[in-house]
């Protein structure tokens, strides 16, 4: 079956009309400051089937091509000589630079969907890829890696095999927060109906913090780690996160009522931030168990859930797995160093090279950082054409009962953008 050819149907029109009408009010919401970067007047709103197809994927190979930051040339090598600075170099000025990692199983195929579609929205971003995450010959970071990371201070990740090396990495970053952002996709199917949910863990301590041992021979201890300067750390980051998102509730998962010390003190940070912005954000305490329960039974009553390491594991692998699979759900690392975004995909060596990981969930973490990089018009048109994909047409990968293949999916989605580019 011809996905895209479908699409330029009668489906198409419908997705094109959702398209425009989301894609504008975003646009009337965050207007383009920079008005030359409008289409020449007389230029084709379509493109064939092949142009389009032919088009994303020189765009990614192009963008491929850039790897760690080398560029073929600086933007300032034109104007030498000339005491004047290039068109050229006045738009290369303007792009973002982006560490992206490849990671392993199913990731590459993750990052190249992205550089395809971000070639097609004409995202002015260029892309220090890294292919390798280790050092040679060991489970170490690539220090290359930790320079690019802490030079760009945005990076996207696909899914890590290694453990070790993603707690070694959270660890030299100081990544104390994760977000997730879980949102129902209208036109995909799910028993839970409409639910907008942000889950906010601690990374840092908890039981996550790493401290175990052997007591005796037959008995093994994990310490669960929680300070008031970690806990409040994280607790003005939630409250600073709401009201920036301009989110109504904050619910604290905790099982202060077995844990009194650490979920305690956990609980007892989060309080005094509240007691900061009682006229904001309307601020509660759940145990864990409720709240799981909540997600279930009451998904649309969620806004904001915080809670520590281990807890915030369990919570956003049921919000992914309402949007209809873990790997569905964006999210980012927060660090004092920067943000690092990826989904909450395995990386399922047994779907590797074969085609058929969904990109959906790592395509909506790069949305995200969009719009942290505050190319908002570029975040609102991608959003929307995923969006459209999902209400407006049956394009669906196989983990969600389709037969579409990855590259077909981001294929369909390169063209609803290329089609609107006049």
């Amino acid at each position: 079956m011809n996905i895209v050819r479908k699409l330029r149907t009668g489906q198409q029109r419908a997705v094109l009309g959702l398209w425009q009408r989301c894609a504008s009010k975003d646009q009337s919401k965050n207007p383009p400051k920079d008005q030359s970067k409008n289409p020449p007047k007389g230029q084709p709103l379509n493109q064939s089937k092949d142009q389009s197809k032919n088009q994303s994927k020189d765009c990614g190979e192009l963008q491929a091509s850039n790897v760690c930051g080398k560029s073929p040339s600086k933007s300032g090598d034109s104007s030498k000589g000339t005491g004047k600075t290039s068109d050229k170099a006045k738009a290369a000025d303007k792009r973002k630079k982006v560490t992206m990692i490849d990671g392993d199983g199913v990731g590459p195929e993750l990052t190249k969907a992205v550089q395809e579609v971000f070639c097609a929205a004409k995202v002015p971003i260029d892309w220090d890829i890294f292919q390798e995450h280790r050092a040679p010959d060991s489970e170490e970071l690539s220090p290359q890696l930790l320079e690019s990371l802490c030079g760009n201070r945005i990076g996207i990740a696909g899914p890590i095999k290694s453990h070790l090396w993603a707690e070694k990495l959270r660890k030299v970053l100081n990544q104390y927060a994760y977000v997730s952002v879980c949102k129902h996709l209208e036109g995909q199917e799910s028993p839970y109906g409409k639910f907008d949910c942000v889950i906010v863990r601690d990374q840092f301590e908890g039981e996550y913090s790493g401290i175990e041992h052997r007591v005796v021979p037959g008995v093994m201890q994990t310490i669960k780690v929680s300070t008031f300067e970690g806990s409040t750390r994280l607790a003005k980051f939630v409250f600073g996160y709401a009201l920036q998102e301009k989110r109504q509730r904050i619910t604290v998962a905790h099982k202060a009522n077995i844990m009194q010390l650490t979920d305690g003190n956990f609980l007892e940070a989060m309080h005094a931030e509240a007691d900061k912005h009682v006229q904001e954000v309307r601020f509660e305490e759940r145990y864990l168990d409720t709240v799981c329960l909540n997600m279930l039974m009451r998904p649309a009553t969620n806004d904001v859930l915080v809670s520590s390491s281990m807890y915030g594991d369990v919570i956003s692998n049921i919000g992914g797995s309402m949007m209809g699979g873990i790997g569905m759900c964006p999210g980012y690392a927060v660090s004092p160093k920067g943000q690092l975004y990826n989904c909450q995909i395995t990386p399922r060596d047994d779907l590797a090279g074969k085609d058929l990981v969904n990109p959906t969930g790592f395509l909506l973490a790069a949305v995200l950082m969009l719009r942290e990089l505050k190319l908002h018009d570029h975040a609102g048109r991608i959003q929307c054409a995923i969006e459209a994909l999902y209400k407006d047409s049956k394009l669906r990968t196989q983990d969600l009962g389709g037969e579409a293949k990855c590259s077909e999916f981001v294929h369909a989605l390169c063209e609803l953008l290329s089609s609107q580019d006049g």
